[in-house]
């Protein structure tokens, strides 16, 4: 397993009448690209800024199990000093940070290559640039940095599809040398091909946490027809099981309902095959299930 580099704990922040978080918690592993949803006003850019140390929390902890974790930060819409050429955003953020000329230099020409971002642009001020291009530079700034975890709010919004695969290729990269991304994110399916794992909150409480490959793998979508004989069979295997209208659904591990299936008589079994849909588990119904019911 890979080692922990973040634990959030307990996480909990009020903003006059509202109350924002009240129990967050989850880790962050090194290698790993973990994604982070819930539905507008969960909670979730309020839990990137307290990590971020933009905000205190009222309880709970965030903690880096390695005290020098590099922080890099990709906000959903970016913003810079809108006089300043692309280039002068960069060498600021570069100076601010130590680096030397050479490598600032490099890394510039590297990471403009990887998100086809025109050299030309980086002459011109921030306040020409396009939504997308905006992205784009916020993505550069970042990568100067030489980030250990990576924190992007929304990886995707601006970006045309030709962008969205450059920035996929970007997270795929950082995470073959190790670092450690965590995208907030309402374009699941997106997200969904990059998920090593999975976090869910729900007004401002987690509600699921799942490693996703070994999830997909051995788990099932299962939504059986409430036929009466039906249900409590269902019911009594799995109590996790909810129903809804007229059907009851969940998610169950692939193992345990074969194991189940082996030990109905052909009769029954024909019964239960007739009338239940097995799916392998998808991130939206994943999402939406535990969005529903948690």
């Amino acid at each position: 397993m890979s080692e922990t580099i973040l634990k959030v704990r307990g996480l909990a922040k009020r903003f006059g009448p509202i109350q924002a978080l009240s129990q967050v918690d989850f880790e962050l592993r090194q290698g790993k690209l973990a994604v982070f949803l819930g539905e507008n006003g969960a909670g979730k850019t309020t839990t990137l800024k307290i990590i971020l140390g933009f905000l205190f929390p009222d309880a709970g902890s965030v903690e880096k199990i390695q005290p020098d974790l590099r922080l890099g930060y990709v906000s959903e819409q970016p913003a810079f000093f809108p006089w300043l050429k692309g280039r002068e955003i960069l060498e600021l953020t570069g100076t601010l940070f130590g680096l030397n000329r050479a490598d600032l230099d490099k890394k510039i020409k590297e990471f403009s290559a990887r998100l086809s971002f025109d050299p030309a642009q980086l002459e011109r001020p921030a306040r020409s640039y396009s939504h997308g291009n905006q992205k784009k530079m916020a993505y550069l700034q970042s990568m100067l940095l030489d980030p250990d975890l990576l924190i992007v709010d929304e990886p995707f919004t601006a970006l045309d599809p030709v962008a969205i695969r450059q920035v996929r290729d970007l997270f795929i990269r950082l995470r073959e040398m190790g670092r450690t991304v965590f995208i907030s994110s309402h374009l699941i399916s997106e997200a969904e091909k990059l998920a090593d794992r999975v976090i869910i909150i729900k007004k401002g409480k987690t509600i699921s946490q799942v490693d996703w490959p070994e999830f997909i793998q051995n788990g099932i979508h299962l939504k059986a027809r409430r036929v009466a004989s039906l249900e409590k069979i269902i019911l009594d295997r799995w109590p996790g099981i909810q129903i809804s209208e007229d059907w009851l659904e969940g998610f169950v591990l692939r193992p345990e309902w074969e194991e189940f299936f082996s030990g109905l008589n052909e009769e029954l079994k024909k019964m239960v095959i007739k009338d239940v849909e097995i799916r392998p588990p998808e991130l939206e119904s994943f999402f939406l299930f535990c969005n529903r019911y948690g």
